[in-house]
């Protein structure tokens, strides 16, 4: 799956995990998806510290974004993700 700014994926699963670099609870996505599971998906903190690490949830949305840096991230719709 290319990664063009910009660009919108539907029904990305992911899952929340400890960012080791930073201490913080960071969700990204499930391999098999066509998308990297080194990217960072950013959305609703209160749901990632709502449940434990490693939960899986589902974001109907996400926006392929860059940080000024230059890092590629996704960007949750109205910052929503969904338990599964």
């Amino acid at each position: 799956m290319d990664l063009i700014v910009g660009n919108y994926h539907q029904d990305i699963l992911c899952e929340s995990f400890l960012d080791l670099a930073t201490n913080r609870i960071r969700v990204r996505p499930l391999p098999n998806q066509g998308l990297s599971v080194n990217l960072v998906i950013e959305c609703s903190s209160k749901e990632r510290k709502l449940h434990p690490i490693g939960t899986i949830f589902k974001t109907e949305n996400v926006k392929v974004c860059k940080k000024p840096t230059g890092r590629i991230y996704l960007y949750a719709k109205d910052k929503m993700i969904y338990k599964v």
